[in-house]
């Protein structure tokens, strides 16, 4: 038995099919534009948490930090936001005759970043994937070093 009434789409070629050639470019392009389309889309929500957050932690500055220190300035660098704390009285030559007392500084720090994770004006900038680091420089703006805060440092466990 034949069927009675027949498909419309019967018989009729799709463009993938009229031009088998074509079907790498287009599965291509479909790929590429996907692949764009999410990465602007990430990106997009990565920055605009940072720059929700300077503007935020921007207000607030300079502000005193601790043992005569000063946060400065916050500023983006990739994926990180970064708050820059000044010393006003030790110098790099100063730190490279204590490396000691400034290894365990430095130690103290990264401990202390994880007070950041309670900061709400961040809490975007990890959600995002994005984190932040604490810059220490002296005077003259040469770094001591800095201490490092990832977005997965702040999951709960």
């Amino acid at each position: 038995m034949r069927p009675r009434h027949r498909s419309l789409q019967a018989g009729l070629p799709t463009i993938a099919a009229a031009a088998p050639s074509l079907r790498p470019a287009l599965r291509a392009l479909a790929a590429a534009l996907l692949a764009a389309l999410l990465a602007a889309c990430g990106k997009g929500n990565l920055d605009d948490a940072q720059q929700q957050a300077i503007a935020t932690l921007g207000k607030q500055l300079p502000a005193p930090y601790r043992d005569g220190l000063v946060v400065e300035s916050v500023h983006r660098h990739g994926g990180d936001l970064v708050l820059v704390i000044r010393s006003p009285d030790i110098t790099r030559a100063m730190a490279n005759a204590r490396p000691e007392v400034f290894d365990a500084l430095r130690d103290d720090e990264q401990q202390a970043m994880r007070e950041l994770c309670e900061d709400p004006a961040l809490a975007p900038v990890y959600a995002t994937g994005g984190g932040v680091r604490r810059r220490f420089v002296d005077a003259d703006g040469a770094m001591f070093f800095e201490a490092t805060l990832k977005a997965s440092d702040c999951s709960s466990p």
